[in-house]
């Protein structure tokens, strides 16, 4: 998985975006920020594919898709984030790699503070703070699923 691309991708166009539709920017904005969406999920796709051993709690389709059901994905995030810290360790374990694990603790952060979020949102000065922390764990997190993932050992595709 190419970290200077998905990163970048996420990074960018997700901030430029809100910036952009802060600013009356609106078609510009949601765009980028679409964009930023899209790539995310591709590398969500690629990450849950990388640990496919018959042992992984979902498929890729589902991890994506399933966060597309509404009040659904309240509970999915979850599963397609936390989760996924959880098996890539246990993927690590079951074929004894000594490659560092993820940390299931800021996955579980970021899901939980999706959900406050979602509450939070309309309260100026607090939903904008969580709204930030949650961007800067997000960017950990793809940072460290792009790390853990290119450490595993390469299929016959080539990485993205």
């Amino acid at each position: 998985m190419n970290k200077n691309f998905y990163l970048g991708s996420i990074a960018v166009g997700g901030i430029l975006g809100a910036v952009l539709i802060a600013v009356g920017q609106m078609p510009l904005g949601l765009l980028l920020s679409v964009y930023a969406g899209v790539v995310a999920l591709v590398m969500w796709y690629k990450a849950w594919k990388a640990i496919q051993d018959g042992h992984a709690r979902t498929t890729p389709g589902k991890a994506v898709g399933f966060l597309f059901i509404p009040f659904f994905n309240l509970y999915w995030i979850f599963q397609a984030f936390w989760g996924f810290a959880k098996d890539y360790n246990s993927y690590l374990s079951r074929h004894g790699m000594s490659v560092a694990q993820l940390s299931t603790g800021l996955f579980l952060i970021y899901c939980i503070l999706i959900l406050v979020s979602l509450v939070t949102q309309w309260i100026p000065v607090l939903g904008s703070v969580i709204g930030i922390v949650n961007w800067v764990i997000l960017l950990l997190i793809v940072n460290s699923v792009c790390d853990g993932v290119n450490k595993l050992p390469q299929t016959t595709e080539a990485p993205a």
